[in-house]
This record gives C-alpha cells, structure tokens and sequence, in this order.
C-alpha cells in the first residue's frame, strides 16, 4: 500500500476516492455532496477553526462519516500534507477576493505555486472546479490553473446547492470553469 492510500485509509478507514474543498465556509456544499455520494470520501481545508469545527459538528449530526475538515492555510496543507496524486476532484468555490491591497497576499491565487499545488495533488484525470461572482477573481482562477498544466474543459460543476453566500452575493451571475489533469 502506498504512503497516500494508508494517509487516506488512516483519515477515513476505507480506500473510496478522495475529494478536496478548499475553503468550505459553513459546510453547505462539502456535506451535500457527502450525503449525496458515500462512495466518495471528502476532505475540506478551513481556514478558520471556528467554521471547521462547526461544520464536523453538523457531519456528525448527519452521520456523514465520509466527511473531514481540518483548519489551517491551504496553501500550506496542500503543500506539505496532501500526498501528490492522491486526489480526485479539488474544489473552489467563491474563495474570499480580500479586496484590500494591503491584504492581497492572504487570496489564495494571488501567491505563486497554489495553482501547482493544486494540480500536484490531483490524480490523472482528476479535476478542479471553481466558481467565483468576481468576473476578475474567476479571470485569474482560470489564468493561474491553466498556467499550471490543468487544461479546461466544458463547465462541469458536480450538483451542489447554492449557499447563502452565492444567493447573498452571486446576483449577478455565478462564472464557474472546470480543468482536468492530463492522464
């Protein structure tokens, strides 16, 4: 067994393909998709403890024990924890724009190396889906990740529902895209 199936089968007790959420929030997305597919394991990247414990409260209330969260800087758990090529889908949705320059360091396609982060850990043929409300934000999403060796291919978001958030703030439209590794 390879270091990357015993991480995932110590995290989860089972050998089911892994998803990745970066940045779940308060858990809507990460918990339907885990009610709706218990053949998949899914581990979500919170950067706040508050909101990665709320939302394991809330799996556990659910009996989804398909679902994980632990809190900490993405960029750096993708880097340093997540086994490369150990991920079948990562997903980013609507990732927080901090609008302030003074702040522009803490988005998470502003700094070098998340996009290829990202695709180190994907599978051949795994994916990554983003969506953003942000024309501008979703514009460098796309630019980083296809930057990175990720080739985009036609919209496919899995079904998801659409968060407080989106409704609060996606009026103007939700702009999605979807890339895949190569094999």
């Amino acid at each position: 067994m390879s270091h990357d199936a015993e991480l995932w089968l110590a995290i989860f007790g089972n050998a089911h393909p892994v998803e990745l959420e970066i940045g779940p929030g308060r858990g809507d997305v990460l918990l339907s998709l885990a009610a709706a597919r218990p053949d998949s394991n899914f581990f979500a990247i919170e950067r706040s403890a508050g909101l990665a414990e709320a939302i394991m409260i809330r799996a556990g209330a659910l009996g989804l024990s398909n679902a994980r969260v632990i809190a900490g800087d993405a960029r750096c758990i993708l880097a340093e924890v997540v086994p490369p090529g150990s991920v079948a889908a990562v997903h980013v949705y609507f990732p927080d724009p901090w609008p302030k320059t003074r702040h522009r360091h803490r988005r998470l396609f502003d700094r070098p190396g998340t996009a290829e982060a990202i695709a180190r850990v994907l599978v051949p043929g795994g994916s990554v889906h983003v969506a953003s409300d942000l024309p501008w934000l979703h514009r460098l999403m796309r630019e980083r990740l296809g930057s990175a060796g990720l080739l985009e291919v036609a919209p496919c978001l899995p079904a998801r529902p659409v968060s407080k958030f989106e409704r609060k703030y996606a009026a103007a439209g939700t702009h999605t895209a979807t890339f895949v590794k190569r094999a």
